[in-house]
């Protein structure tokens, strides 16, 4: 009974893997166990897992070491993943837009994948100004008798009538199916895969279940790419990462880190004169670099935020706070902080659902998302 209590949610990156372990206690989830484990070698490059036998083996020893229970939910990388608002189709039920939309994905609506999921959610009614009530009632009327044909052609009559606002979410079968056979060799058993930032969203629904109802932002930070998720009342509106490699600041060409500090090559050491020399040398380049790798991540939240507010016809919103967190959340948090003064940057608290003998509680942030995937349970 005990086994059957406890999930377990995985959450895949290029090179490494995070995962976590929870037990519903009462129906409430319960931190038992957080890890991260870093791969020699890029487990999933062009869409495809391409390490399959790495990645089963790393997958197979957490589960003997008895840190992951067998019943698994798993996160799709947000480079494989697309979310788009769409508002160009009739305001008729969701059956009828289904219909619609299997007819119109590979037409009107192009999906960046060979072989793609798609799913959607209809999140409301545009109506356009002046449009009679009746008219309204005539199109929905009509469209619970239409057929596929009938319904693809009525979108043109009905292009100045009332419009679904709905939420297009897609990604690739062949890398979702790649992942959850990866997952069953290990000797695991998939339950569901999902968007990252839907997994955040769990988990802040019950560490923080006040936030995500206004325009927010999610700020998800890694050593190499930074995930942006907006959300506008509870509903994941936007989803994008952005490659934002920290090597590329913090390691020249001609150097090397040891520990926490940037240590110049031996060449040039012979060069400088004194140990005092050395030290202002490292400490000035070690500023200059982490200077613009937070310039390259202040760019990246302005430019989402634009995107939101430009693109998505959004102007008048403003954004209520920006949660940080990722494997890099401890390192960013304070210097964005006091760069963006005029955001309201958090941090997620996990203390209410932490077992009372848990202790890694550095590692909470860079396993957030296999935390929110683990909250799943049951659910298939």
């Amino acid at each position: 009974m005990f086994k059957k209590s406890k999930f377990s949610g995985i959450d895949f990156h290029d090179k490494s893997i995070s995962f976590a372990t929870i037990k519903m206690d009462r129906g409430i989830p319960v931190i038992q166990d957080v890890g991260r484990n870093e791969m020699k070698e890029d487990i999933i490059t062009g869409g495809r897992v391409s390490q399959n036998g790495l990645l089963t083996t790393t997958l197979r020893n957490i589960l003997s070491e008895g840190r992951l229970a067998k019943n698994v939910h798993l996160a799709i990388p947000t480079q494989n993943i697309l979310v788009r608002k769409i508002t160009s189709l009739p305001d008729i039920g969701e059956n009828e837009l289904a219909k619609i939309l299997q007819f119109q994905i590979g037409e009107n609506i192009h999906l960046p994948f060979e072989n793609p999921i798609y799913d959607f959610v209809k999140i409301g009614s545009i109506t356009p100004i002046g449009l009679e009530k009746k008219e309204i009632e005539s199109v929905t009327e009509e469209a619970d008798e239409l057929s596929l044909d009938d319904l693809a052609k009525g979108i043109e009559q009905h292009i100045e009538g009332p419009k679904s606002e709905l939420l297009l979410f897609a990604t690739s079968r062949s890398l979702s199916r790649d992942l959850a056979d990866a997952c069953k060799s290990s000797g695991l058993r998939p339950l569901t895969a999902e968007i990252r930032g839907l997994a955040l969203q769990r988990l802040l629904i019950y560490v923080h279940p006040n936030w995500l109802k206004e325009t927010e932002m999610i700020l998800d930070v890694s050593e190499h790419s930074i995930d942006i998720h907006i959300f506008q009342k509870n509903w994941l509106v936007f989803s994008r990462m952005m490659s934002v490699n920290q090597n590329d600041y913090f390691f020249a060409e001609d150097s090397r880190m040891d520990g926490d500090r940037l240590k110049l090559d031996e060449e040039i050491l012979q060069q400088v004169e004194s140990r005092m020399e050395i030290a202002a040398a490292s400490d000035e380049d070690l500023y200059r670099s982490e200077d613009s790798y937070l310039n390259k991540i202040v760019l990246e939240i302005e430019r989402a935020q634009n995107f939101f507010r430009y693109s998505m016809n959004e102007r008048e919103s403003e954004f209520k706070r920006i949660i940080v967190t990722g494997n890099n959340a401890n390192q960013v948090f304070g210097p964005l902080k006091r760069r963006m003064e005029t955001e309201r940057l958090v941090r997620m608290d996990y203390s209410s659902i932490l077992a009372h003998n848990f202790t890694d509680k550095d590692l909470l942030d860079s396993c957030s998302v296999a935390i929110g995937l683990a909250i799943r349970a049951n659910q298939k």
